[in-house]
């Protein structure tokens, strides 16, 4: 039949369009424009074509096999260091807001589930954010004056700078556990070497009525030795027993023999006399001692010289063997203290003489002056004739009364002279 041919021609005119490309629909809507329309090799019409994708890079919609873990990770960033620090924060802090908005975006077209909008694309490609060196983020995890300074930061940064702080602290609790261990393994081992140590060694039996041996502290000699002499008062029993016991409180310094020549550069422990000084006084004025504490503190520094100047039992040196007419410290020292000691009223008048028994005393000790009783009777002589003439002056209707012995003997009290107690 004739109208069977026409069919064929719009078949064939139908392939020959889907060959050549899209084909121009007309626009059923009415509006007069027309779509572009989609065909496969059989020529079959899918309908308009699908819009493109800028930031997917594809023809909508977003497939499930899109890589969108890749589209949403940071890349890394740039290693421009000459860029001052505040500006690169400054521009991080534009750059991760603009990429958390893109991640975002993205992260709400994985949630859709397929098929999607055609035109539904994800976020923009992520920007490349600016680095920091270890130094600088050093210095902001150590300071929060300089993070206020040049805040706002971005959260990546503030991420690093709470996890450095983090490590710090961790680190140093560390550290602080590690010394805690430390310590407590020394307190064992010095627990261990103490246990057993107070034994008594060579035990004694206290006699009533026996004076206890004083034993010259070693820490004393080598000071006279070195010509640094303590004050008198250091030498008092209470004293020399303090440094027995409680050495720890003694200041002490290390300083040069002094003429020793087999022990030349050998660095001794002595007395630091500038600390101990501030610590325990000085002897410079009478008050220091009483007339009792006097003779004991005499006594121990004569027993000190004694020991210095006593020559070594084994020595066999014919020049340390005394001889008639020579002397030493102790000799000299010893002529000087019984001066003193046979005075008439030693007590009452010890505070006169005192300050030239110290100027004596320094002469010897330090001035290899040798003792001269005449000079030594006349200057004693001299100084209670002037405070009897000064007592005589200012106070003329009173007489004066002595005080107590050093023995406490009241018999040595000379009876008053005043008219009013006279028989």
């Amino acid at each position: 039949m004739p109208p069977a041919q026409p069919r064929t021609t719009r078949s064939a005119s139908a392939s020959r369009n889907s060959a050549s490309g899209p084909a121009v629909v007309p626009d059923s809507s009415g509006t007069g424009e027309s779509q572009v329309s989609t065909s496969d090799s059989s020529g079959r019409m899918f309908g308009p074509s699908l819009p493109f994708l800028p930031n997917a890079n594809l023809v909508g919609p977003v497939p499930d096999s899109f890589d969108f873990e890749r589209h949403m990770t940071v890349p890394e960033g740039i290693a421009r260091f000459g860029i001052p620090l505040g500006i690169r924060i400054q521009r991080n802090v534009e750059i991760e807001r603009y990429n958390d908005e893109s991640i975002s975006t993205t992260v709400d077209v994985l949630a859709i589930p397929s098929p999607r909008p055609p035109d539904l694309d994800v976020g923009p490609a992520l920007k490349l954010s600016y680095c920091y060196t270890e130094t600088e983020l050093k210095e902001l995890a150590n300071s929060q004056a300089l993070c206020d300074s040049l805040g706002p930061f971005p959260p990546s940064l503030i991420r690093q700078i709470a996890a450095s702080r983090a490590r710090g602290k961790k680190e140093a609790e560390l550290v602080r556990q590690a010394e805690k261990e430390k310590e407590r393994e020394i307190d064992s081992s010095i627990r261990n070497k103490l246990l057993g140590t107070m034994e008594m060694q060579n035990p004694v039996k206290r006699v009533f009525g026996e004076a206890k041996e004083t034993v010259i502290p070693t820490i004393f000699l080598l000071n006279i030795r070195n010509r640094l002499i303590p004050p008198l008062h250091f030498f008092t029993n209470n004293q020399i027993e303090l440094v027995h016991t409680s050495p720890q409180v003694i200041h002490t310094k290390f300083v040069r023999l002094f003429g020793i020549d087999e022990q030349c550069g050998e660095k001794v422990q002595l007395l630091d006399l500038g600390k101990m000084i501030t610590l325990w006084g000085n002897d410079d004025v009478y008050e220091c001692l009483s007339p009792l504490r006097f003779l004991e503190a005499s006594k121990n520094l004569l027993a000190a010289l004694q020991l210095l100047c006593k020559p070594p039992t084994e020595s066999t040196d014919p020049l340390q063997a005394p001889t008639s007419n020579s002397t030493n410290y102790a000799i000299e020292y010893k002529k000087h203290l019984s001066y003193f000691k046979q005075m008439n009223d030693f007590e009452d008048t010890f505070a006169l003489w005192y300050g030239f028994e110290r100027e004596a005393r320094m002469d010897i000790l330090l001035g290899n002056v040798v003792f001269d009783w005449a000079k030594y009777a006349a200057r004693v002589h001299i100084i209670l004739q002037t405070r009897q003439a000064v007592e005589h002056t200012n106070l003329p209707s009173r007489s004066k009364v002595p005080r107590l012995s050093i023995m406490h003997d009241v018999s040595s009290a000379r009876a008053p002279t005043n008219k009013f107690f006279s028989g």
